[in-house]
């Protein structure tokens, strides 16, 4: 084992109980030109630069790309706000950062499955792909292939949700990512709702204070085989 291997086995506990114990699955679809949706590449890591709207309600596709987010510390802002019950209405932080754990394609319709991950985390999860992964992506492509066929959830069609989510993760107004190397600094009129999401959904460790990270290529690492071994069911 590399002192590196070492140092990421040390924390790797810390990262797991953040990632996966209560991760539930929320959506967010919206359309996408075919250039963009070909950005994203299984295993690359996201930032997401502002507050990232999203349902746990899951229908069919009006549009045709669908995010779904696996998340632990997503808020359940429609238990404050009733008048937003009907959407589901769910808020993942300003600068979370998001690794694409799968792209699958049924026809016109791509589900982008995007694992939410602490920002302390980055390197390791950009070296790991666990068992647990592969579980979670069987069960998000059986969603899929469940939902497609169904009808669309008419609160998801009104102009107010659509405003609000009908752009991609991880990028700005230009279709760029945001880079890894810079943290999306927070509106003073929007500080209260960063902090109360961070206490809403108890995330109030270091494990996930963002901060700018210029190792992440985007590259499978060779250390890969390595943590699938570590990692493997026994």
């Amino acid at each position: 084992m590399t002192d590196e291997q070492r140092e990421l086995f040390n924390d790797s506990e810390e990262l797991f109980n953040w990632t996966y114990p209560g991760a539930t699955l929320y959506y967010k679809d919206c359309e996408l030109k075919e250039s963009v949706i070909q950005k994203f590449t299984t295993g690359k890591i996201l930032r997401n630069g502002y507050f990232l709207d999203v349902s746990w309600k899951g229908g069919g596709m009006k549009f045709n790309v669908r995010f779904l987010i696996a998340s632990s510390k997503a808020a359940k802002l429609y238990e404050i706000n009733k008048d937003n019950e009907k959407y589901g209405h769910c808020c993942i932080n300003a600068n979370s950062y998001f690794k694409v754990l799968d792209i699958y394609k049924i026809g016109d319709k791509t589900q982008i499955f995007l694992l939410h991950i602490p920002s302390k985390g980055l390197n390791f999860f950009n070296q790991v792909t666990s068992n647990t992964d592969e579980d979670f992506i069987k069960k998000a492509r059986e969603s899929f292939e469940n939902k497609i066929e169904t009808a669309p959830i008419g609160e998801l069609s009104d102009a107010f949700w659509i405003k609000r989510t009908n752009f991609p993760v991880g990028m700005d107004a230009y279709n760029q990512f945001y880079p890894l190397s810079k943290i999306s600094s927070i509106p003073k009129e929007a500080e209260h709702l960063y902090s109360g999401i961070r206490n809403l959904t108890k995330d109030n460790t270091a494990i996930n204070i963002p901060e700018p990270n210029f190792e992440i290529q985007n590259e499978t690492s060779e250390n890969n085989s390595f943590w699938s071994k570590i990692f493997k069911k026994k």
